[in-house]
């Protein structure tokens, strides 16, 4: 135990770092593609805060638009959004897991064309604009609401603050009585999903 009072100072100095990074990095209200690339390369040498809240939440976010080589304006928009509640103290710690653990499907593959998906919770990969933009444009289709004919839904990796513990939100419950009723819906988490595309 004497080298965590150590770790804990070095995790400490890298949130003030991050935050000074970011608060240069918007001090012009924007944030250019070297910019994002720095941030990436930075978090990937300053393990301790990438792997930490609430840098695992910024590093998610900077290797989600960066993942493809280019970066299209609402990714920019939402890192940009999520670097000024870090400089605010806003940027939610992800959810606490709900008790009962939600048993997540695995399937070998996921399907997109012609499949319909239904998105729930926070996600680390994009806003939830950016992520059902991503399913369309790989021929999937996107549904507000649970129903029989659902193939996918999707749940955030960073969760909702809105589930309460014991508890999912009700898109979560629905897919969940409609597969006991014998429904082909998949329940698959964020990162499931992500390293499909």
């Amino acid at each position: 135990m004497a080298d965590f009072p150590a770790h804990r100072n070095d995790v400490q100095r890298s949130l003030e770092a991050l935050l000074g990074l970011a608060q240069g990095m918007l001090a012009d209200q924007h944030l250019n593609d070297a910019e994002i690339r720095f941030l990436l390369d930075w978090l990937a040498r300053n393990a301790s805060i990438a792997a930490a809240w609430p840098g695992n939440v910024v590093h998610a976010r900077v290797r989600s638009v960066l993942d493809d080589g280019v970066v299209t304006e609402p990714e920019r928009q939402h890192l940009v959004a999520t670097l000024q509640q870090l400089i605010e103290g806003t940027l939610d710690e992800p959810a606490p897991a709900p008790g009962p653990v939600l048993a997540f499907d695995h399937p070998a593959a996921i399907v997109f064309p012609q499949s319909r998906f239904c998105l729930t919770g926070e996600f680390a990969y994009a806003s939830p604009e950016v992520c059902a933009a991503t399913i369309e444009r790989r021929g999937g289709m996107i549904s507000s609401a649970i129903t029989r004919k659902l193939n996918y839904l999707v749940v955030g990796g960073l969760g909702s603050k809105d589930w309460k513990p014991g508890s999912y939100g009700t898109k979560v419950e629905k897919a969940l009585e409609y597969k006991r009723e014998g429904a082909a819906i998949l329940i698959v988490h964020e990162e499931r999903w992500a390293s499909s595309l």
